[in-house]
């Protein structure tokens, strides 16, 4: 019988986040099958598999307090597994990060020494790229005693915001609390502390790319602070805001649609297209309705519509109640009486994200960590899996390819990618059919 050979496209998930195409040929005879690559390598894969995770950062114990210890799990979408990770050894949080299509930054506060200070975490989904503290990257004396509260990828190098207590002159030649700039390429930190327009005992909460620029964002309870960055100057935002927005407070959460920003914090929730700022406080007073808002802590943008989530700021413990909305073409839809009855005052959702078209929310009440899933409408409750956090500040997705299907002769396994031995080809010049 006449051989069928035919060319199967493998794709590996590469660090640039980019798929790299690998060929192999399928061969085939009247009593059995067999697998031969290109380059005459066995075992080849046929097939590759994606997996799905959510990452869930914070911590176990009291905001700034003694017997605090960082918390992060990977959580499995396929079967809600989760495993726990060490960012690091000793007390600590975790308090962001960000994902870059192929590696997961991880940052926040401790140590894997006496030394207690700001860390960085990069991770592949398999793998730990780089950690440690920021002192082990570059000068960072400005952030000693510090956190890095947020991180952002411009498809280069990622930008930290935070807190610092080390001296910066000219700002202070002694060890004070300020807000804290800085740059990581996975090998190199740089601090760009003084840089920061209106220095002051303040935190940067967070910071997003849209592709041009990053926009910059903290302050400390009614005192606001909004920047724009991009790679060389910064543009102090904070007047035009405050004059357009007459309830604005510390910003606590950025995000960007390809169109506009959207912008809340403590007392307010805004648009900005990059020349004007649209005032949503109001409205979105009124679609809570007896909710109090307090501070908008969250907000995603999952490709067509937004989901924010609040109550009371992170690090705060005066008494307010969760809640989250969505919000798209001018319109917002009330999701807060979905949330579980046992949430109680103080409570908050203080991260939002998006994994396939489900959304993941975070945050805490009563001082026990929550983790929820909202799709269709419908809210689904996994604090289980995050039992051993008091708070949840950061979520972020990671899809990994993971396996491949590889034939021994009658048998198929499943590999892991990374031990797959296999010469990837140029698509364009090794696509064919041979017979």
């Amino acid at each position: 019988m006449k051989s069928e050979i035919g060319i199967l496209v493998i794709f590996l998930l590469a660090s640039t986040s980019t798929l790299i195409p690998v060929a192999a040929v399928l061969t085939g005879s009247s009593n059995r099958h067999a697998i031969t690559s290109t380059n005459n390598v066995t075992p080849t894969a046929i097939g590759t598999y994606a997996e799905d995770y959510v990452f869930v950062g914070g911590q176990n114990g009291s905001w700034f307090h003694l017997g605090q210890f960082p918390r992060l799990y990977k959580i499995s979408l396929q079967d809600f597994s989760s495993t726990q990770l060490n960012p690091v050894s000793s007390g600590g949080t975790v308090w962001g990060g960000g994902y870059n299509g192929s590696q997961l930054l991880v940052s926040g506060w401790g140590s894997d020494d006496e030394s207690h200070g700001p860390y960085v975490w990069l991770y592949n989904g398999a793998n730990v790229v780089a950690s440690g503290s920021l002192d082990d990257y570059g000068q960072a004396s400005s952030w000693n005693g510090g956190d890095i509260f947020s991180a952002s990828y411009n498809g280069r190098e990622w930008l930290l915001s935070g807190l610092g207590s080390g001296p910066l002159p000219p700002y202070s030649d002694e060890a004070i609390n300020h807000m804290s700039l800085g740059t990581f390429n996975g090998s190199a930190f740089t601090d760009l502390s003084s840089l920061v327009p209106d220095q002051q005992d303040a935190i940067l909460y967070t910071n997003a790319w849209n592709g041009q620029y990053w926009l910059i964002g903290g302050g400390y309870l009614s005192t606001a602070v909004l920047f724009t960055f991009d790679g060389n100057t910064t543009v102090n935002l904070a007047a035009a805001a405050k004059n357009a927005i007459p309830t604005l407070g510390s910003v606590q959460a950025i995000g960007w649609n390809g169109n506009y920003w959207l912008i809340g914090g403590i007392g307010f929730l805004a648009e900005y297209d990059g020349k004007r700022f649209l005032d949503l406080t109001p409205q979105l007073e009124r679609a809570l309705s007896t909710y109090d808002f307090d501070s908008v802590n969250a907000i995603a943008w999952n490709g067509q519509s937004w989901l924010i989530g609040g109550g009371t700021a992170i690090a705060q413990l005066y008494p307010s109640y969760a809640w989250f909305i969505a919000y798209n073409s001018n319109r917002f839809t009330q999701a807060s009486p979905e949330l579980p009855t046992y949430m109680s005052s103080p409570s908050s959702i203080l991260a939002i994200t998006s994994v396939n078209g489900m959304w993941f929310l975070g945050g805490y009440s009563a001082n026990k960590g929550i983790l929820l899933t909202y799709n269709d409408g419908i809210l689904t409750d996994y604090s289980n899996l995050v039992s051993g956090f008091s708070y949840v500040h950061w979520l972020s997705n990671l899809q990994v390819l993971a396996f491949g299907k590889v034939d021994y002769g009658l048998q198929s396994h499943l590999i892991p990618i990374p031990e797959l031995d296999v010469k990837s080809y140029d698509l364009l010049s090794e696509l064919h059919i041979l017979e």
